[in-house]
């Protein structure tokens, strides 16, 4: 146990224990060879390590959930970000894959590929800035869907030179 050092001021108190509990500390120190001054200094000098290191687990505690959250944004922002991405070219690869089977139908159309492409990317962006209510609205529209197959086929010529 720690003893109280010879160049340290001290200054007394006075503590009151229940009688129990008052025995029991005596008993403890007469086992440990130790004054019950030394005791209760040793316990007090614990409690307040322990009450010191809760405190710092604490702290350290809140830094290491701001880290894992400051990681966790970055990838759930990548993700997001990639999933976006994945949803556009499926988007695009579905609008690609029904006009070619439309063009396929209908041997009367010129359109090329490469048209068709770049207007299904176009389909593809504004299927995305859609609300999802309003995605599914599209799919299951059959007006909405043959809207965006004459637009496939060539009806429409605002697709964007850069798309």
């Amino acid at each position: 146990m720690m003893l109280l050092a010879q160049a340290e001021k001290a200054v007394q108190i006075t503590v009151k224990l229940p009688k129990k509990q008052y025995e029991a500390l005596k008993k403890y120190a007469a086992a440990k060879h130790l004054s019950m001054a030394d005791i209760v200094r040793a316990f007090i000098q614990k409690g307040m390590s322990v009450e010191a290191y809760t405190e710092e687990i604490d702290f350290i505690t809140s830094i290491i959930r701001q880290e894992i959250k400051v990681a966790i944004d970055g990838l759930s922002n990548r993700l997001a970000g990639l999933a976006s991405k994945d949803l556009i070219m499926s988007a695009a690869a579905y609008y690609s894959t029904i006009a070619i089977i439309t063009d396929l139908i209908d041997t009367n159309r010129y359109t090329t590929f490469r048209e068709i492409e770049k207007k299904a990317r176009q389909l593809a962006v504004e299927y995305m800035k859609m609300k999802l209510t309003d995605a599914e609205k599209l799919f299951l529209s059959g007006d909405a869907f043959e809207q965006n197959i004459e637009r496939l086929r060539g009806g429409d010529a605002d697709v964007s030179p850069d798309l």
